[in-house]
């Protein structure tokens, strides 16, 4: 598979330099680029529980090296539950022409029947002082996927919903499900495998194309839909270790230049043993 770095297609309109290395930033920490609205200062969130993984990246933007201290953790919270979240935050000049630019994503999962399925996956933003949330809640037994927003202080609203026929993935479940089930480890060059992201604002079918083994690992390539630019496809290309984990990648945005990230030394792996189903309860 030939991942040589060829400049995207690109459209004639463009966002703004500084909306558009929001969205670019967050979107490669995750493999996944252009994928989010805008993000500022994100609120702390999270939901407390035993760290399995936490890996820490390095973001050169164009010229800027260095430019976005990234980390990815997944924890263990509750039996057979479990949360993915990515944060990532601007430093240096990229720091203020962003406006200090923080960002998270996170996704609730169950592990049921041998891999992680989704409950919620949120997406939470300042901009301009005023929080919003897009929360996405899976519900198995009524096979349907919503979406909430909310803005502000006011309650959530439910502004979409789409049929559950089969499985649907946000990019964090993807990620982690393809380590846990060891699917990562069985695939070979030349194969194309597509699943399903979250059919918001419309189907999005991803591709996810496997190359050959290399000394640096793994090739990939990553190709889905531009929230952004409705007909355009963004493609991430990268390596992945042994472990299935991402050591480079790197993208082409628009006119604005490389995204390239790095795994930094040091960190903790997750475990496959660790993940482990609820325990069943017994019947009375």
């Amino acid at each position: 598979m030939d991942v040589n770095r060829e400049p995207l297609r690109r459209p004639a309109s463009q966002p703004n330099p500084s909306r558009k290395i929001r969205l670019t930033l967050v979107a490669v920490l995750l493999l996944l680029v252009l994928a989010l609205p805008d993000l500022a200062a994100v609120q702390d969130t999270r939901e407390m529980g035993k760290v399995l993984e936490e890996l820490h990246y390095q973001v050169d933007v164009w010229v800027w090296r260095d430019a976005v201290d990234t980390k990815v953790r997944f924890l263990e919270v509750g039996p057979g539950r479990y949360q993915a979240e990515i944060d990532g935050r601007t430093q240096g000049l990229l720091s203020l022409i962003t406006g200090n630019w923080k960002g998270r994503m996170s996704s609730e999962m169950e592990y049921s029947q041998g891999k992680l399925q989704p409950l919620v996956y949120r997406e939470i933003s300042y901009r301009k002082g005023k929080k919003r949330v897009m929360e996405y809640r899976f519900n198995y037994a009524q096979k349907k996927v919503e979406l909430w927003k909310q803005e502000g202080d006011e309650p959530p609203v439910k502004k979409w919903e789409s049929a559950l026929t089969g499985p649907i993935y946000d990019p964090l479940t993807f990620f982690y499900n393809r380590r846990v089930t060891g699917a990562t480890f069985d695939e070979k060059g030349g194969e194309n495998i597509k699943f399903h992201g979250i059919p918001y604002p419309k189907e999005d079918e991803i591709t996810l194309r496997v190359g050959d083994k290399t000394p640096e690992g793994r090739k990939i390539m990553l190709e889905l839909g531009n929230r952004i630019f409705k007909d355009e496809r963004s493609q991430v290309f990268a390596y992945l270790d042994a472990e299935g984990v991402p050591t480079k990648a790197w993208t082409q945005v628009l006119k604005f230049g490389t995204v390239d990230i790095k795994l930094l030394p040091g960190g903790k792996r997750l475990k496959r043993e660790e993940i482990k189903a609820a325990p069943k309860q017994a019947e009375n």
